[in-house]
């Protein structure tokens, strides 16, 4: 058993003292395994959202497919999109979007809106938009991983979520996780705190930001990762050991990112550690003493997932309310400390 004993009690703590209305933790951690809840989350099979770490679920569908399909690669958007033709965005490929160097940053972008109204939006957007440069290193948290929704349609006739759940999820173990429709939502919604006191804030939707489900099938999700593409609970190869060292290999690499402020080094739609250029505080890390080949993916100032190969470890944490940056980011830095010192 994990007792995790410094961690659960700082997550206590923050409850107690309103920084937080609740959190769920999971940890897989050398064959052991434990999941945490509390709060305004009142047990560990409690779904919450998740927001932007469920960005890999989608990013590992697009590669999925283009295993099946090895000469949808290379293609530009505009031969999967006509509406696209001839502009700039129709010019970018997978490998832009995936590594958030598209020097486009359509963050307030209306996912549940039209199908042509959006891609008329696309159609028009030029870096100089956001104060960037073409294929400039900027996070985008819509715009791309919308497209990339549209574009598995495009090339298989299922809808995004389905063929995201049949061929990502569902394999490594994470059948119960969804992505959150008018009708199926998490349990637990997320809070904004205002002053001191929680609100109701919007739910996210779509393939970059929609995903919900326990902290239990999302560790369990990295766990299969981790163990190099295969389900360690069924014995299925879900991935072969090349296919996760692409998806995690450095794409993007020693670039600043013009939306976190701070060289971010990137996988295929996966965040990477990112501390040795001179900050032990990068945006969305995994904890000041993570390994240089750990990734994952965090969501807006409420959660983070990862996998950290060298120290055989899979854990995904949620506080279900939100701050802004500047107190997530350092709560959420102190939690992943903890851990790792009870870890060690």
């Amino acid at each position: 058993m994990l007792e995790l004993s410094q961690a659960r009690l700082h997550l206590r703590k923050g409850v107690q003292e309103n920084l937080w209305p609740g959190f769920t933790l999971a940890v897989f951690s050398h064959g052991k395994f434990v999941a945490y809840s509390g709060g305004n989350v009142p047990t560990p099979t409690t779904s919450v959202p998740w927001y932007s770490a469920g960005k890999p679920v989608t990013a590992l569908g697009v590669l999925h497919l283009t295993e099946q399909r090895p000469d949808l690669w290379p293609l530009p958007m505009e031969k999967t999109f006509p509406e696209l033709h001839g502009t700039y965005l129709g010019n970018l490929t997978l490998l832009d979007i995936l590594t958030h160097r598209t020097g486009l940053r359509l963050s307030t972008l209306d996912v549940l809106a039209p199908e042509q109204e959006i891609l008329h939006i696309l159609a028009q957007a030029q870096p100089a938009d956001f104060s960037l440069q073409p294929r400039q290193a900027a996070y985008d948290p819509r715009g791309g991983w919308w497209l990339l929704g549209r574009w598995i349609e495009r090339h298989t006739g299922h809808t995004w979520s389905d063929y995201l759940h049949r061929h990502v999820l569902s394999p490594c173990g994470a059948g119960d996780m969804f992505f959150t429709t008018d009708t199926m939502k998490a349990d637990v919604p997320m809070l904004e705190k205002r002053n001191s006191t929680w609100i109701s804030t919007s739910q996210a939707h779509g393939p970059g930001g929609g995903l919900s489900g326990t902290a239990s099938s999302l560790a369990r999700f990295y766990r299969t990762l981790l163990s190099q593409g295969t389900n360690p609970e069924t014995g299925t190869t879900v991935f072969s050991p090349a296919f996760i060292k692409n998806f995690s290999h450095r794409w993007r690499e020693g670039e600043k990112d013009m939306t976190f402020g701070q060289i971010t080094d990137f996988g295929l739609g996966v965040m990477l550690d990112s501390h040795g250029y001179g900050t032990a505080t990068p945006p969305y890390g995994f904890g000041t003493t993570s390994s240089r080949n750990t990734f994952g993916h965090g969501g807006a100032c409420s959660s983070i997932a990862f996998a950290d190969p060298a120290k055989d470890l899979a854990v995904a944490l949620c506080l279900t309310g939100q701050v802004p940056e500047n107190k997530h980011q350092p709560r959420m830095r102190t939690l992943l400390d903890l851990l790792r010192s009870d870890l060690a």
